[in-house]
């Protein structure tokens, strides 16, 4: 009796903890084992016994074979039939969940259900834009719910068709748990439906690190989309003759085509009618370029009074020339003489179109465009020679490239008005030249870039022709908010988003992302900077690295793998920086199939299926010693090892059996329902904090010893024990399943009392009233 006193106590003692959720879970379960070996009601080898019990070598043996289908992409191709109910509502979503994860649960081990899809729903949930909490216990109880399917689905099914085997009665065949169960899992889905989803918290799991990366870069409210329609001339362009880069500061993430995702496209993708673009970029600039600030017009008028006042001159740099030496942007020739380069010929001959980073030489042949005057000036200085004019309505060297004007009217609701013309990014972005401004006033010729453009301003600009085709396509585009699950759809098992810090030892500081060549050396895009507790999107190529910068960046995890071998950088998601080893997923796939088959046809227990399993996936290679460690939910180990001795304590005390024959004798003569119900509860009680073929085997005989001395059938009161074993859903200690989400999930201990206990009640409530008719008394 003093036994039975003390247990009563450690195991109140023990609930108030879990539900209070002062201490962590697996604590709670060490104090539990430290006071019944204590107190003296298990021995210290009983006590121990928990960690090396079969229970706990399959949990932490499917947690390595669940790490082993992650890192080879199994899980990920596994849980893409679920990826098509991503964009619909969480209502369907939840149903798809629980449907799959009870229809697998007929055929697999619970456990193996819930830790093979636990990575597919975790990437379900990213890519919905939800919570994982939201999903995963819906996910756990769709395994419970459809656990007892078959006769060999579950250890309680298993057990109690042998005790009817032993007690010399006709066992149970493989589909006789099939009604009742479906009947179970059709119920359970509609509760969640109509009520249990409300009762889920939104929570995010500590430790996945998407939550900061949301927080601070907000990286949904800076991707749009835009269409490349019918027609446009940046149809059979490449992305970076494009210019959405540098024209609209977007970085293109990602291109749909024909339903096709293709992400983190290269520079050298040619763009296609009717794909449909993923940008990153700043809100002011997506809308810079619209149609409504800049209109392009057919204005030959404007365009033949500029150009009379303009001159075509080709020019040699001779010895002693100021421009030797020099690059365009230094050279003054905007800014102090008044002309502009159109193209120019090397000494060898070499035509270049694009100059920007051209170094002038001697011998360097210019052809360049202004007023007469201001060419005859720049003629004249030292080292300028052999100026010859060309014809004025060319404006172009042919071999270099045809060039041509256009005209662009600025609305007076324009964002350009109040800007100059540097700050309209015309020339920079486009390699367009502002040769004439026509105003109320008169005609500005070779303005400075620091003239202001004005409301109803008539721009005149010169061009290569391909660049005005440009110009003009990305005048047509409609840049459009994205939905959150577009967005989600930005990450796959082979191209990731994380953040790199430049490291302690890095040589990197004061250099641009131009000057390392970032994107052709990594092949990775920077979407943005943070620093000093901003993230910076704009002129990023030209921002000087400085030491604590963080950069967000976006590409092939295979790249992110580079960058993270690269002493300047450190990469803090080391997951991101993992691609999937998919040439693997086959073995990873056929090592798992042979752990499930081995255990269903009971070649060897599923303790010792999981554990060779784990150790040759990896003995295969299919994930390092060092991830089999990382992927072992420590906590969930302890907890169930610990708590495991308590279902020995309270079999040795008496306490289940006394408690269960007492409920029995109180209702045997209010009719079956009544002890089917008893029955039902006991066990469903039972189940919360001992380990379930404890219970069943606690269970059993009580359940036949009733069905004797009442007359009722022993099918249906050893159908109820199985089925009631199953029902365990209102506590984290009840089932494996249960613990593997609990973490990633982020749930307490009170979440399960929520959702578990009205489900636990509508599962009685149907078992009362279904199996006396599947099984008449």
């Amino acid at each position: 009796m003093f036994e039975f006193v003390v247990l009563s106590v450690i195991v109140l003692v023990a609930l108030v903890l879990f539900v209070s959720g002062w201490l962590a879970v697996d604590v709670v379960g060490l104090l539990v084992l430290a006071s019944l070996t204590i107190s003296g009601i298990i021995t210290p080898d009983e006590a121990l016994a928990g960690f090396s019990s079969s229970a706990v070598v399959t949990v932490w043996g499917m947690f390595i074979l669940s790490a082993g289908l992650t890192h080879t992409g199994v899980a990920y191709s596994l849980g893409r039939p679920l990826q098509l109910f991503a964009r619909g509502g969480e209502t369907v979503l939840v149903i798809a969940i629980m449907v799959a994860s009870s229809l697998l649960s007929a055929l697999i081990n619970t456990t193996t259900v819930a830790a093979i899809l636990l990575p597919a729903v975790m990437e379900l949930a990213r890519r919905s834009n939800r919570s994982p909490s939201r999903l995963l216990m819906p996910m756990a109880l769709g395994c419970l719910l459809g656990g007892p399917f078959t006769g060999i689905s579950t250890t309680p099914n298993i057990l109690v068709t042998d005790a009817m085997r032993t007690a010399g009665l006709v066992p149970f065949g493989l589909f006789d748990f099939t009604p009742i169960t479906g009947v179970i899992v059709i119920a359970g889905i509609t509760f969640m439906v109509l009520g249990g989803m409300r009762l889920l918290p939104r929570r995010t799991a500590q430790g996945t690190g998407q939550a900061p990366l949301q927080t601070y870069y907000q990286l949904n409210t800076h991707v749009f989309s835009s269409h490349i329609g019918v027609g446009s001339p940046l149809a059979g362009r490449t992305l970076i003759e494009s210019r959405l880069g540098s024209a609209l500061h977007m970085t293109v993430v990602a291109l749909r085509r024909k339903g096709r995702m293709i992400l983190s496209p290269r520079q050298s993708e040619v763009l296609q009618e009717g794909d449909d673009l993923l940008v990153h970029g700043v809100t002011e600039h997506a809308a810079f370029h619209g149609s409504q600030h800049l209109r392009v017009e057919a204005d030959g008028a404007a365009i033949a009074d500029v150009s009379r006042h303009l001159e075509v001159g080709s020019i040699r740099l001779g010895a002693g020339a100021f421009l030797i030496g020099r690059t365009l942007g230094d050279s003054g020739l905007r800014r102090e003489h008044h002309t502009h380069l159109l193209s120019l010929k090397t000494p060898e001959g070499t035509c270049l179109g694009v100059v920007d980073d051209h170094v002038f030489a001697e011998g360097d042949q210019l052809v360049l465009q202004g007023e007469p005057e201001a060419m005859r000036r720049l003629a004249g200085l030292p080292g300028m020679e052999g100026y010859a004019v060309v014809a004025p309505s060319l404006g172009s060297d042919p071999e270099c490239g045809a060039r041509c004007f256009i005209t662009v009217r600025v609305p007076a609701a324009s964002v350009l008005v109040g800007r100059n013309l540097v700050e309209s990014r015309l020339g920079s972005a486009f390699g367009l030249t502002v040769v004439g401004i026509l105003r109320a006033e008169g005609i500005i010729v070779m303005p400075q870039p620091a003239e202001t453009i004005c409301a109803d301003d008539v721009l005149v600009l010169h061009g290569m022709e391909g660049d005005l085709d440009v110009f003009e396509g990305l005048q047509a585009l409609e840049v459009s908010e994205c939905t959150p699950q577009l967005v989600a759809e930005l990450e796959s098992q082979k191209v990731g988003v994380a953040e790199v810090l430049l490291s302690p030892r890095t040589t990197l500081a004061g250099k641009t992302l131009t000057d390392l060549l970032f994107r052709e050396h990594y092949g990775l895009s920077v979407l943005a900077i943070w620093r000093r507790q901003q993230a910076l999107r704009t002129d990023l190529s030209t921002l000087p690295l400085q030491f604590g910068d963080a950069l967000l960046v976006y590409g092939p995890r295979k790249s992110l793998e580079a960058v993270a071998r690269d002493s300047d950088f450190l990469v803090l998601d080391e997951a991101a920086a993992q691609a999937p080893r998919l040439s693997k997923a086959p073995l990873a796939a056929g090592i798992m199939f042979a752990v499930i088959a081995s255990a269903i046809l009971g070649l060897v227990p599923i303790a010792i299926a999981a554990l060779t399993g784990a150790a040759i996936m990896v003995v295969t290679r299919c994930l390092s010693m060092e991830e089999a460690y990382r992927a072992i939910e420590w906590k969930v180990v302890f907890l169930v090892a610990s708590m495991l001795p308590l279902g020995v304590a309270i079999q040795k005390t008496g306490a289940a059996q006394m408690g269960a024959e007492a409920v029995v004798a109180m209702v045997g003569d209010m009719g079956p329902r009544w002890v089917v119900a008893a029955l039902f509860a006991i066990t469903v009680l039972g189940t919360q904090i001992i380990p379930t073929a404890a219970l069943v085997v606690l269970m059993t005989p009580v359940a036949l010893s009733a069905a004797a001395s009442l007359d009722i059938s022993p099918h249906l009161l050893m159908m109820t024990v199985a089925i009631a074993a199953s029902a365990s859903f209102a506590s984290p200690l009840s089932h494996p399943a249960h613990l593997l989400v609990m973490g990633p999930g982020g749930y307490r201990f009170t979440d399960y009392v929520k959702v578990g206990v009205p489900l636990t009640l509508v599962t009685m409530l149907v078992a009362v009233w279904l199996l006396p008719l599947l099984w008449p008394a």
